[in-house]
């Protein structure tokens, strides 16, 4: 599935001078709707395709967690989000930056979405600040 997802997005990467790490060699089996994680990730990866900056660089990667949970991140270098904006970026039409999201289009329900898929497979996600980036990651059952 994230190789699909990551192989759709191949042009839009290229044209923007955008690199892929895939951290993903061993194949991991999880629980869940295959239409609504794929909808996740895609969220995901347009939204580090259209905030990357820096070294334009994104990683996908995972790692198990306790209690047979594996957790799914995308990571894209490039400004991180202002903590005071967290909480508030699942909200449906909320925008971090309205002038970079009107360049690109966006509408602000993306990550809303993703929330609301989370919430249905009652499995949790998030955000990271990194220093050089911003982790967005999510965690599916591996039992």
């Amino acid at each position: 599935l994230i190789r699909g997802v990551s192989n759709s997005t191949k042009i839009l990467r290229d044209q923007q001078g955008i690199s892929l790490v895939l951290s993903c060699e061993t194949p991991e089996y999880v629980w869940g709707d295959e239409f609504k994680v794929e909808e996740v990730i895609t969220n995901y990866m347009s939204n580090a395709i259209n905030h990357c900056d820096g070294e334009r660089q994104i990683r996908i990667f995972y790692t198990r967690k306790e209690n047979d949970i594996l957790r799914i991140s995308v990571f894209n270098t490039g400004s991180r989000i202002p903590e005071e904006d967290l909480e508030r970026i699942w909200i449906k039409f909320y925008k971090v930056d309205k002038a970079h999201t009107r360049a690109y289009g966006g509408s602000g329900i993306g990550l809303s979405i993703v929330k609301a898929i989370m919430d249905s497979l009652h499995q949790a996600c998030g955000v990271i600040n990194h220093e050089d980036g911003v982790e967005f990651w999510l965690e599916l059952s591996r039992k």
